[in-house]
């Protein structure tokens, strides 16, 4: 839906770039504009890149910048195109040359067979239209494309001439309904697109349903359904396992929805190397007085849920263990082992010397990092008291969350997914989830920062001993980005 606050953000993106927003723009289109008169159909492998530099010079608050479309027309993107000089030359000089028609018709055909431009994705082309003709034309990226959906309620694609021209038409009416300028429309679409992002923090009801759980994870009412009758009928407890980003804690919080009859009957931990039986179950602990320093037994959070469950033998509490092989298990659960086998029996805890059980009305859900510590090497008396619920990869997952969000590109998540999966290997416990890639508004920048900052610097430990597998794979993370926007 359109935005409400459109001439708000048009004020804010203005006020944040300066006066001189649309004029240093201009200028450095004009730059762009020299270059390509004084180099057309002979750059070779530098000049291609100095020439994403150009496009990607503006001005921000009085000072030059070369980040307008970062991360397109930069680094490895610019240096693939400068791979083929020969395909590149020829195709810039056709957008750039030909007549209008069929310029668009060129353009028509690289974005239906993106192998004829190699590496150039959606927005080179659209730029070369663009600087011919910045009234007409649009850039197509991401963003803008995203940003402009919110403002019209359209889909807009790159996938062929017909489709770039529809997204032309509807930009240029956007800019004219609220006095756009050419050059200011990336930046403030850019804006827009992120003050309209869907809100994905929408409470569930106290008690939710196996419907929406499955749904709430984008998961098969019927794997729910198994997980709950495990718990339910056998061992109420269990562990889902799994490499990092496939959703194990998101699962477990909404799987324990379900089971609670209230929300505030479900409390949440995390272990760690430090995480003790004194915390979990009791210990003791120091407590100033007039005498002095004394010690006093305190429950652990564990024993106070089961005391609140105990309470309220009608009612259904969970407690979730996020993290939980990072913790030394054997000595944290303690008489716990004995105890969840054999609910309703009682044990004495060794500083309280209090007879504690566990409830029938109490079930434990952890999560399991398998890139960290696989759920072998737990010990097996713990091992047999947990149902392990496995939770893969899944490009289903992956595929129903896209669905219905404007927003989401989902072929540029669901390739990048592919490519890293089928690369680190579809069964191997360190393969990158599917949740890595369910981001709103998913655009080149997002992409990039998610394969820099998250998965580049995750799969370089797997990789250490094999570093040429992780370039391979990073030259190809960014062309499979650059050739998608």
């Amino acid at each position: 839906m359109p935005s409400s606050n459109t001439a708000e953000i048009v004020a804010a993106v203005r006020a944040q770039f300066g006066p001189d927003f649309a004029a240093a723009r201009l200028a450095a289109e004009e730059q762009v504009r020299t270059f390509l008169d004084a180099h057309l159909g002979s750059m070779d492998a530098e000049q291609i890149i100095a020439f994403g530099r150009l496009i990607n010079c503006h001005g921000k608050a009085g000072r030059e910048r070369y980040d307008r479309f970062t991360p397109g027309f930069t680094g490895a993107i610019m240096t693939r195109l400068g791979s083929d000089p020969n395909t590149f030359n020829d195709m810039v000089a056709r957008l750039w040359r030909e007549p209008i028609p069929d310029a668009l018709a060129t353009l028509g055909k690289i974005y239906a067979d993106r192998s004829s431009f190699p590496h150039a994705g959606s927005s080179l082309p659209s730029f070369l239209l663009y600087l011919r003709d910045p009234d007409r034309f649009g850039i197509c990226i991401n963003a803008t494309m995203l940003g402009l959906a919110h403002e019209t309620d359209t889909r807009y694609n790159a996938k062929s001439g017909p489709a770039y021209e529809k997204f032309c038409a509807d930009l240029r009416a956007w800019r004219q309904q609220h006095g756009v300028a050419p050059q200011e429309a990336d930046a403030i679409l850019t804006a827009v697109m992120r003050a309209d992002r869907p809100s994905t923090e929408d409470e569930l009801p106290p008690k939710a349903s196996v419907e929406e759980v499955a749904e709430g994870c984008f998961l098969d009412v019927e794997q729910v359904d198994q997980w709950v009758e495990a718990l339910t009928t056998g061992m109420r407890q269990g562990v889902f396992h799994g490499p990092p980003g496939t959703g194990k804690t998101h699962v477990a919080e909404l799987l324990a929805r379900h089971l609670a009859t209230s929300p505030a009957h479900v409390e949440l931990t995390q272990f760690h190397p430090a995480y003790s039986y004194e915390d979990f179950i009791e210990g003791l602990r120091p407590q100033t007085s007039d005498g002095g320093l004394q010690y006093e037994v305190r429950p652990g959070i564990f024993t106070r849920l089961c005391e609140r469950a105990q309470q309220a033998p009608n009612e259904t509490f969970v407690m979730i263990i996020d993290e939980m092989n990072r913790g030394d298990l054997a000595a944290v659960f303690g008489e716990l082992l004995y105890l969840l086998e054999y609910r309703g029996k009682e044990v004495t805890l060794p500083y309280s010397q209090h007879r504690v059980s566990v409830p029938p009305n109490v079930f434990l859900l952890g999560t399991m990092n398998t890139a960290d510590r696989s759920l072998a090497v737990l010990d097996f008396a713990l091992r047999r008291r947990f149902n392990a619920f496995p939770l893969p990869p899944d490009e289903r997952v992956l595929e129903r969350w896209t669905k219905g969000r404007a927003d989401s590109n989902a072929e540029l998540a669901l390739s990048l997914f592919r490519l890293i999966r089928d690369r680190v290997g579809t069964d191997a416990p360190v393969s990158p989830g599917h949740s890595y890639w369910m981001t709103e508004a998913l655009d080149a920048a997002a992409a990039e920062r998610i394969w820099d900052y998250q998965l580049r610097p995750y799969l370089a430990e797997y990789w250490f001993e094999q570093p040429t597998e992780l370039e391979r794979l990073d030259a190809d993370v960014r062309t499979l980005i650059a050739e998608l926007t």
